[in-house]
Formats: C-alpha cells, structure tokens, sequence
C-alpha cells in the first residue's frame, strides 16, 4: 500500500506549476548577459588606467551570482507543468556567461599560481 500511495505523491510533485521561477530565471539570463557586458567594458576601461581593480573583482562577482541564480532557477522550473521552455531557454543564455567566467577565475588562478 505504501508504493501506491508514493507513486501518487511523485505525480503530484511533477504537476507542480513553477511559471514563477522559469520567467525570473529567463530574466536573470538577459540581466547576466548585460552583467557579462559590463565585465568586458570594465576589463577594457582597466587596461588604460592603472587601478587596483576592485570594480572588475565586484562586477565578476555580480556576474557569477547573477548567472547563478538564473542557472539554479532554471534547473529547478525545468520540471514544471507550464515554463518548461522558457527554463530551457534560461538556462542556455545564463550557462555561456557562467561558463566564460569560471573558465577566466581558472585561468587567473592558474596563471597566480604558475606565477610564483
């Protein structure tokens, strides 16, 4: 009896609406592109002046925590009822600015490192 009755409570959880969460996600995606934008500008506005650059460490954080958020957003709207595609779509746009950057800390860490 116990089977039939969780096989009933795991269709409830799939026929969960989570609409919500599939379109903040979609908008966090394009708010992530523009963030990774502004990472670029600042990266090229850092190359003439000679800073210590706080602003390019906060703008990578906001990119990562913004690209995040929309990613995680997206995995968990993608089993909805309605939202399905605009999750997928989501999580397309914000997984290239996630992955660029976690290939750039790599790649500095990697090279702080082979600096030493």
């Amino acid at each position: 009896m116990g089977t039939v009755s969780q096989q009933k409570a795991k269709k409830e959880i799939k026929k969960v609406d989570r609409l919500g969460r599939a379109v903040v996600s979609f908008i966090f995606s394009f708010i992530g592109l523009a963030s990774l934008a502004l990472f670029h500008m600042a990266m090229e506005a850092n190359k003439s002046y000679n800073t210590n650059g706080n602003g390019i460490m906060i703008t990578m954080a906001l990119v990562l925590l913004i690209n995040a958020t929309s990613f995680f957003l997206g995995m968990s709207a993608r089993r909805s009822t309605s939202g399905r595609g605009l999750a997928i779509a989501a999580i397309t746009i914000s997984a290239i600015p996630l992955a660029l950057m976690l290939l750039l800390i790599i790649a500095t860490l990697l090279a702080m490192l082979l600096m030493n």
